[in-house]
């Protein structure tokens, strides 16, 4: 007997999916096998839970044998830019500590010039910080340094600062489009402020000026410093004039990226009693952080995403009992970075921190660009 045509097409079709049904229920099984097990909630994650694949790269925390060593930016996970002073003192250096212990001198500056450093940035291929010494005649000198990015043709780009307001942020200096932009208050009784900038080849200064005293958060963005008591906080484009109003309670302290807000709530004492986070037009406001924990860092919201804590941990002395938390804000989730630090710090994409006392000192870097 002839079997009419599509008989065979059928029954293979049902064989395959059959095997295709299969195949599928058992990935599945496979899947739920090796899925790790669920987070207990209100704990803590660990980095490995959260990010399996993720890395903490150690930094040595004296160079050159006995020079101490504090990293200041990270230009990418393995070379980072920093001071270096030799255990008896006298001179500091500014280096740049490369894969494997590489080093290269940037600058060396004498005890009696009592140099201080900050505004650290890099961009359009170079680097730049400010630098404050006590000067020729003593009343000290501050300018802005620039140089290649591998530290070459170090310089000073200006001296020209104006009244600089520096935060500690990683936005204090920043580099793009060919110059280096910075905020400064302006001379006078009313409250206002001076964006200043300068080409990375020198020059004249620009000078722009802006009521009301502000802080850059990167790019064209300027918010107004932590406020309380219902005090008034906005961001505003400094070119375009654009101001948003941020939503904000008499009993909290508010301070903001261009993105986000990180709100400290204040109990009756005037303690803070938790932290929240919310984009910068009030919406998706939640807690992220209670209890004991501090922000540790200036910058609110890295890479848009992350906030950095600290908390009272344990270690072996008082200055090393940090715990270092790093808050997820997509993902409303807490990652327990380290126990028993001391210094916590983080610009560019970057967070570090450093362990031990003495002359056995580590410092730790994580990139967060590689959390996905």
């Amino acid at each position: 007997m002839e079997v009419p045509p599509g008989l065979h097409r059928h029954r293979s079709t049902l064989r395959i999916g059959g095997v295709a049904a299969l195949v599928v229920a058992l990935a599945a099984s496979v899947r739920l096998l090796t899925l790790p097990a669920p987070h207990p909630p209100g704990t803590d994650w660990t980095l490995k839970e959260a990010y399996p694949s993720a890395a903490v790269v150690d930094v040595p925390g004296y160079v050159e044998g006995d020079w101490a060593y504090q990293p200041m930016l990270f230009l990418d996970g393995q070379t980072s830019l920093g001071t270096a002073t030799p255990s008896t003192g006298g001179s500091t250096a500014l280096v740049i500590l490369g894969p494997e212990g590489t080093l290269r001198t940037v600058r060396t500056l004498g005890a009696e010039e009592a140099p201080q450093f900050g505004g650290f940035t890099t961009g359009d291929d170079r680097i730049a910080w400010l630098e404050q010494t006590a000067g020729d005649d003593g009343q000290g000198d501050a300018a802005i340094w620039i140089a290649g990015r591998d530290g070459s043709d170090a310089r000073v780009l200006t001296r020209d600062l104006g009244d600089f307001a520096f935060f500690n942020s990683q936005y204090d200096l920043l580099i793009r489009d060919s110059r280096v932009y910075w905020v400064a208050a302006a001379p006078g009784d009313g409250l206002s402020s001076e964006i200043r900038s300068i080409s990375v080849t020198g020059g004249t200064v620009s000078v722009r000026r802006i009521d009301g005293g502000w802080q850059a958060v990167g790019g064209d963005w300027l918010v107004t410093a932590m406020t309380a008591g219902g005090g008034a906080t906005a961001l505003v484009n400094w070119k375009t004039g654009r101001r948003t109003p941020i939503p904000n309670q008499q009993s909290e302290l508010v301070s903001c990226s261009s993105a986000l807000c990180r709100v400290l709530v204040l109990g009756g004492d005037g303690g803070a009693t938790r932290i929240d986070v919310m984009r910068t037009d009030g919406s998706q406001r939640h807690r992220a952080a209670s209890g004991s924990v501090t922000a540790a860092l200036v910058d609110v919201g890295l890479l848009d995403r992350w906030e950095v804590y600290s908390r009272q941990g344990s270690g072996a002395s008082a200055l090393a009992r940090q715990q270092v938390l790093l808050y997820d804000v997509r993902e409303r989730r807490t990652i327990n970075l380290s126990d028993g630090a001391g210094q916590i710090m983080g610009r560019n994409g970057f967070v570090w921190w450093g362990s031990g006392m003495g002359d056995d000192v580590t410092w730790h870097v994580l990139d967060l660009h590689t959390l996905r």
